[in-house]
């Protein structure tokens, strides 16, 4: 007697599901009932932009048998709802999806945390499974249009982070804060991109999504994978070892210079992530603020070639925003880093920029007047603001020599000014001397720090 199709699948699915489990909750979803789970009660998945299509596949292997399996598109996905859930990954959990993507020709988002308003997360990229910005593992056996068992655990206790594919452990590391965790919108996100860096996303194809309370082991994770593939018969792509071969040159990108590494970013609207247009973006060395490179971003687009193994400081000004720096280290050539910049709504409670001086002088050092000028040009666009200038010096010599001299820093700021054209009525200032220290005077460095004037603006009253 012929068994029916759907008899004999849903057989495959519940010698899935007997592998040993423990008494915390679980979540399965087939895609035969739709978005709901297959146990009882559980929250239904949302979907995330696109809907997709249900589409019945054959099991490779079998004459008859046929999965359900959710079809999404480009920058679209699906969504689990941790409230609904009523917070089902709030600690320790870990994430199964069996899935095929469409392309894998670059970054393409698996997991999202953060509900579209982080770069950070999982992904595949170059066929290795990476954690941006925090970690990247070894190559794994994953290609386009093929099926793929992936698994994602985080360990609420310890925070440590580890992703598998195909039953093998590719990527171990420990979580730097909440990065791997749901921030207060209580959303996981599957395969659809963030908003920030956009469309580093691929359509594809699921097969298979389980959620767990709890990390499974690695022997777990092997005997699910063991059972999906035996049952489902997929042609795993295998890992195979390299042949001997003759080494050619390293192919590089047009354009590129591979012994650079290349910092690409993106300058948003922290209120609604739209990109801010012609922002100036600068960077400077961290250890001794030397200006490197200068740009403005293209639809809130930057990017720079830097020397490797150095330290930066990246820093974005724009109308109506108020300026703010991110660190970003290079490690290596010919690595790409990706960087955002959020911006917040300029307030004018901090300084828009610091010039540092020369010591026992009122001279402007050299790197600081790219600053001067970027001032000018921000005044001259906003003529409704005037200018405070503040000036200080470190502590080295009298008191009263300090703060004359932290006047006379005031003044050649604001000649300056004054002949780019700024009217005098604009132009406050005042000087401070060895009063007011941005740091403690115990070191060359941080004197250099008080050395300065610190250029604010303030609306003109009406």
């Amino acid at each position: 007697m012929r068994i029916q199709k759907n008899v004999l699948f849903l057989a495959i699915l519940l010698s899935i599901a007997s592998i040993p489990a423990f008494s915390q909750n679980q979540w399965t979803y087939d895609f035969n009932n739709g978005l709901n789970p297959i146990e009882s009660g559980g929250p239904a998945l949302k979907v995330l932009g696109q809907p997709g299509q249900y589409i019945k596949e054959k099991i490779p292997g079998s004459d008859y048998l046929n999965r359900t399996t959710y079809q999404f598109e480009s920058n679209s996905g699906l969504q689990f709802n941790n409230t609904e859930a009523k917070g089902f990954l709030s600690k320790s959990f870990t994430v199964e999806i069996y899935f095929k993507m469409n392309e894998l020709d670059s970054w393409k988002r698996v997991l999202d945390f953060k509900n579209r308003k982080s770069d950070y997360g999982s992904y595949i990229y170059d066929g290795k499974l990476n954690f941006y910005d925090y970690a990247i593992g070894e190559k794994a056996p994953v290609r386009a249009n093929q099926y793929v068992h992936y698994v994602y655990s985080r360990d609420f206790e310890t925070k440590v982070i580890k992703m598998y594919i195909n039953g093998q452990s590719k990527l171990e590391f420990k979580d730097p804060g909440t990065e791997g965790m749901l921030d207060n919108d209580q959303v996981l996100n599957l395969f659809q991109d963030d908003l920030v860096a956009g469309y580093e996303a691929s359509g594809g194809s699921i097969a298979l999504i389980r959620v767990y309370d709890r990390v499974m082991t690695p022997v777990f994770v092997r005997r699910s994978y063991q059972t999906i593939a035996k049952n489902f018969k997929e042609p795993v792509a295998e890992e195979k070892k390299p042949e001997p071969k003759v080494e050619e040159p390293a192919r590089q990108e047009p354009g590129r210079n591979k012994n650079l590494a290349l910092v690409t970013g993106r300058v948003y609207d922290g209120r609604d992530l739209a990109p801010v247009n012609d922002a100036e973006v600068m960077v400077r060395k961290s250890d001794n603020d030397s200006l490197v490179a200068q740009t403005k971003s293209v639809q809130g687009v930057y990017n720079f070639e830097l020397t490797p193994y150095q330290s930066y400081k990246i820093s974005a000004r724009a109308d109506g925003f108020q300026s703010k720096s991110i660190a970003v280290k290079t490690n290596n050539r010919y690595e790409e880093i990706k960087s955002l910049i959020s911006l917040a709504p300029e307030t004018y409670s901090a300084p828009l920029t610091t010039l540092y001086f020369t010591q026992s002088t009122e001279e402007v050092e050299g790197n600081s007047m790219s600053e001067l000028d970027a001032m000018v040009a921000y005044f001259q666009k906003n003529a409704g603001l005037k200018i405070l200038l503040k000036g200080h010096t470190d502590n080295t010599g009298n008191f009263e020599k300090n703060l004359e001299l932290s006047n006379k820093r005031v003044e050649t700021v604001k000649a300056y000014l004054l002949g780019k054209g700024i009217s005098a009525d604009r132009i406050e200032g005042s000087g401070y001397g060895s009063a007011q220290p941005n740091k403690v005077n115990r070191s060359e460095s941080e004197k250099r720090s008080n050395r300065r004037v610190e250029i604010w603006a303030e609306p003109i009253k009406r």
